[in-house]
């Protein structure tokens, strides 16, 4: 998939990683209107960039190297608010299976792997 998509990719050196505030930073992401850009920020940190995202401070920096303010993000992501939704998003996609990121639902077929889009896009096709 990276190579067909020509993806710059390279395995992070500090993965495994602590990712619950990142999570965290997903949920508090979607309520200030920031879920895309998010998401692109933190993704290309950790499989492009080889950047420590376990660490928050490191975090802080990147979200604000792309135009998010780090600091509002990082305390909203410590809302006790945002911490109960992602318990329950978590307990939601497990009980539907999901065991990793991403995980695509298609009608009730479970896809698992970015590379597996085509799929996604075919099952929706059939409905």
């Amino acid at each position: 998939f990276v190579k067909a998509h020509n993806i710059p990719f390279k395995m992070n050196p500090s993965f495994p990683i602590n990712s619950l505030h990142l999570m965290r930073g997903a949920v508090a992401a979607q309520h200030l209107g920031c879920f895309r850009p998010y998401v692109d920020a933190m993704m290309a940190a950790m499989w492009e960039d080889g950047a420590n995202t376990g660490d928050p401070a490191i975090v802080q920096a990147l979200l604000d190297q792309s135009g998010l303010d780090g600091a509002a993000m990082l305390a909203k992501a410590e809302d006790p608010e945002v911490k109960a939704e992602l318990v329950a998003n978590t307990e939601k996609a497990a009980a539907r299976g999901a065991f990793g990121v991403p995980t695509f639902f298609a009608n009730d077929e479970i896809f698992w792997g970015k590379e597996r889009l085509p799929q996604v896009a075919d099952a929706l096709r059939k409905g």
